[in-house]
């Protein structure tokens, strides 16, 4: 059995886990954290969450050795993000997919998961890691089109030169083809992809167009410090036509926005939500 690597670290630093707390206001009612490991989210006091991983604890601990003295939080449903079919159809309030997508060698299919879970308005909370301040720095970024043809055609066929290009760039070993093969047959969950924020957001507006997904960007929280390693969105399920970013790129949305639309979400996550939703759609076309 070959030995695990080491767990490259992806813990948020100080002003990271202050952007988490102030982007998981969005977070209210029951919902789910994929792959929450030993990091999970803090939530607010009227967010329920229930703990879904591949793999059951023991065998978790046993790829992550150097984590034997962490609490992890309890895989409460077995599944993954791409076979999410222990939940019903839009029974779900929020998803948190916090450093899971790149994880992820069909993450399309992972988005149509948790479009399919999601109540209508609901919040998607995503958090992925800027590459550019991150162990990922010599790895080329995902192409477009690579990702559209594994939602397509399967990820299988390329699965071993993700682990080969992961051996390269990021574990720098000088045997690169043997521990490439040492990482598939454990199956170790690696950054198959790497996004910048704008790369994601284009990712996103594509994987709309082709799985017929319908988010709109409510936040946006990008690195805020030279330490800060990871940019967050909040998604809800909801038809828009195009996601963007802030205009400047730079300035997090969620620090201004945030009040305004976490009032507006919960509005049209009540009752009187769908009586709203036309006005709510002239409103934003007559001003966008």
């Amino acid at each position: 059995m070959p030995s695990p690597p080491r767990l490259c670290d992806e813990s948020p630093h100080p002003s990271g886990a202050t952007k988490r707390q102030r982007l998981a206001r969005w977070l209210h009612g029951n919902g789910i954290e994929i792959g929450a490991l030993h990091r999970p989210l803090d939530v607010p006091r009227t967010a329920h969450v229930t703990y879904v991983d591949r793999l059951p604890e023991p065998v978790l601990r046993s790829h992550y050795p150097e984590l034997s003295s962490e609490a992890f939080a309890p895989v409460e449903v077995l599944g993954t993000a791409e076979d999410l079919s222990a939940f019903r159809d839009g029974t779900i309030d929020f998803v948190i997919a916090n450093h899971l997508l790149e994880h992820l060698e069909d993450p399309i299919r992972a988005l149509t998961e948790f479009h399919r879970v999601l109540r209508r308005d609901g919040v998607l909370y995503l958090a992925l890691p800027d590459p550019r301040i991150s162990f990922d720095r010599d790895r080329q970024l995902t192409a477009l089109e690579h990702l559209l043809d594994e939602y397509r055609q399967g990820p299988a066929a390329n699965r071993k030169a993700h682990y080969l290009d992961w051996a390269i760039n990021v574990d720098k070993d000088p045997q690169a083809e043997r521990r490439a093969r040492q990482l598939d047959e454990m199956d170790y969950s690696i950054h198959f992809h790497v996004w910048r924020p704008d790369t994601f957001l284009e990712f996103l507006q594509a994987a709309k167009r082709e799985a017929g997904l319908e988010f709109e960007l409510a936040a946006y929280a990008p690195p805020e410090s030279p330490d800060d390693n990871e940019f967050i969105l909040i998604l809800l399920k909801g038809d828009s036509a195009e996601l963007r970013l802030p205009q400047n790129g730079l300035q997090p949305a969620g620090a201004a926005a945030s009040p305004w639309q976490a009032v507006r979400s919960r509005v049209k996550r009540s009752p009187v939500g769908p009586v709203l939703r036309p006005i709510y759609r002239f409103v934003r076309g007559r001003f966008r």
